[in-house]
């Protein structure tokens, strides 16, 4: 009597006029969002392995090379995402993210016992 209605994902999309994403577009998807993961992720990393995924991560990202079938153009292209879109969103939150950083901690610091004197340059 009170059991929850269920749903398949066929069923969901095609409620709202949509087809679910199927096959080869679910793995360019999972790739995509494990580069976006990793690049937000490890953005401000400080461990060599961490900061490595990060640089990776953005170096594919701002790569413009279509030659290559799984390179972000064209994944976007394939996935229907505008790639200089998502590019420069990604680089506008990257940036926002260093600048809290920055701002949030001293860029010099002295530990005078008790005391704590910090310089923000």
């Amino acid at each position: 009597m009170f059991e929850p209605d269920t749903l398949l994902p066929e069923q969901f999309f095609s409620l709202l006029g949509r087809k679910p994403i199927q096959g080869e577009k679910r793995l360019l998807l999972a790739m995509l969002e494990d580069a976006v993961h990793c690049f937000q992720t490890y953005v401000l990393a400080k461990k060599p392995h961490e900061r490595r995924l990060f640089q990776e991560a953005e170096e594919w990202i701002d790569s413009t090379d279509t030659h290559w079938f799984f390179s972000f153009e064209n994944l976007c292209d394939i996935l229907g995402i505008h790639p200089g879109r998502l590019r420069g969103a990604l680089q506008q939150w990257k940036s926002h993210q260093l600048t809290v950083a920055v701002g949030t901690r001293p860029l010099v610091s002295v530990d005078l016992g008790e005391k704590v004197l910090a310089q923000a340059v």
